[in-house]
């Protein structure tokens, strides 16, 4: 029997910086999304852009290197989604209040991923083609039999 593809799934930032910096109460989500990784249930994505905006939330409490090791760490585990200029210019497009949120989603659009997991799920509306899921939900969608984001 064919194994189908794993989820792919592009974390918005707050996500991200909730496991980096065990942020309570949403640590625990965050980790498990990492944990999931780990065991190989999803493939994880951040957009490119978010490098530059995690380092410089990182660094206001961790020094230089500490601040690097944990991004190369970070690098290693997750795939990057492009920042292109298609991107950008879908972004422009979508007519949401946060350009930010706009690049995160157009990043998941133009790499063909279907989910993007975020706390601020009001944030992003309704996007076609793209599915805005809180931790929670994501969660529990990689514990089904044909989970949300495969092929």
């Amino acid at each position: 029997m064919k194994q189908s593809p794993k989820p792919r799934y592009l974390l918005d930032i707050n996500i991200v910086l909730d496991y980096l910096q065990q942020r309570e109460p949403w640590y625990p989500l965050a980790k498990g999304l990492f944990l999931a990784e780990s065991q190989e249930k999803v493939d994880l994505f951040i957009a490119t852009n978010t490098i530059a905006t995690l380092h410089f939330f990182i660094r206001k409490k961790d020094s230089k290197k500490k601040t690097l090791a944990k991004i190369e760490i970070l690098l290693r585990r997750l795939r990057l989604a492009d920042v292109t200029g298609a991107v950008v210019s879908r972004a422009l497009q979508m007519g949401l209040e946060d350009l930010e949120d706009g690049i995160q989603a157009g990043a998941a659009l133009e790499s063909r991923i279907p989910v993007l997991v975020t706390r601020n799920t009001k944030d992003f509306g309704h996007l076609e083609g793209l599915q805005i899921l809180l931790p929670e939900v994501a969660l529990a969608a990689l514990n089904l039999r044909h989970p949300i984001g495969s092929g």
